[in-house]
């Protein structure tokens, strides 16, 4: 093939220019490091990408120097597109995006926000009895990350509430409420491993 970086010589570049490709990936992310790179193939693009995340373990350092930054993003767009920002997406990388949700997401706070922000969606989804779905929209999905799933259920438990009375719609309201605390329980409980029949 055809190609400015064979694989022959990656190693090599890494190891001379790495100082080079952390503060360019910092400075611009992965998508731009590989178009600058000018690297076509997968595997190669593969062997730079973890050699970043493994040996100079880019990605905490690029949320420890970008933290304002990235939570503001966190709460404006949401957990899934900070992922894939990051390329993480691949369950090899769930160790390096947990770092972010744990750092970002839970620390900082930017996961309520971001719930927060998006109240009304979310709102219409427990309305049509998928509120299930939440967790895993927001990346929540193991178990060690019950708690905060708790926490916001407690905010969407509120939010329903609090729009039930501001609109005078108590039989509206005692439908989504309904749903939520279902949906809610069911999903908890399979987390733990045992499924309840919430009557």
């Amino acid at each position: 093939m055809d190609h400015p970086i064979r694989k022959d010589r990656i190693f090599k570049l890494l190891k001379r220019f790495d100082k080079k490709l952390i503060n360019f990936y910092l400075d611009n992310g992965p998508y731009e490091l590989r178009k600058k790179l000018d690297i076509k193939e997968d595997d190669l693009w593969k062997t730079v990408f973890d050699y970043l995340l493994y040996e100079k373990n880019i990605v905490k350092v690029c949320v420890k120097q970008n933290a304002e930054y990235i939570h503001e993003m966190f709460a404006e767009k949401g957990p899934e597109m900070i992922r894939k920002s990051f390329r993480l997406m691949e369950n090899e990388y769930s160790d390096q995006w947990e770092y972010v949700m744990d750092y970002i997401g839970v620390s900082r706070g930017a996961i309520y926000e971001y719930v927060s922000n998006n109240m009304s969606d979310f709102r219409s989804l427990v309305y049509h009895g998928k509120s299930s779905k939440i967790r895993e929209m927001l990346l929540l999905d193991r178990a060690k990350y019950d708690k905060v799933w708790e926490d916001i259920l407690d905010m969407l438990l509120e939010s329903v509430s609090t729009d039930a009375y501001t609109y005078s719609m108590f039989e509206h309201g005692i439908r989504m409420f309904s749903n939520l605390y279902n949906n809610g329980r069911e999903h908890r409980s399979i987390t733990h491993g045992t499924k309840q029949n919430v009557r």
